[in-house]
């Protein structure tokens, strides 16, 4: 048996609301001091990462599509995401 063992107790949505109201108020406070330009800068970068883990999600999904291929399905899901939105058929709560 290993002696160094720690052992955690769950936490709890108790325990877990202050901290994650905490983590929001701070990522306000940053981005409400950021710039035009370093919003735009961050809102590409957002946009890239997200396109990039959906290239991951499709080469998971459909290993032997090459490059174009997956860029192909990336453009028809992304085509599915905007006819959604501009459907209203999601609405954010």
């Amino acid at each position: 048996m290993w002696r160094g063992a720690h052992y955690f107790q769950p936490m709890n949505d108790t325990d877990i609301k202050p901290m994650a109201d905490a983590i929001f108020a701070d990522k306000v406070r940053r981005a409400r001091a950021l710039t035009i330009g370093e919003r735009i800068d961050t809102s590409i970068e957002l946009f890239e990462g997200a396109l990039g883990m959906m290239r991951d999600g499709i080469r998971s999904q459909f290993p032997s599509l090459d490059d174009s291929g997956v860029e192909s399905m990336l453009r028809k899901r992304l085509g599915r995401l905007r006819q959604v939105a501009e459907h209203g058929i999601y609405r954010p709560a």
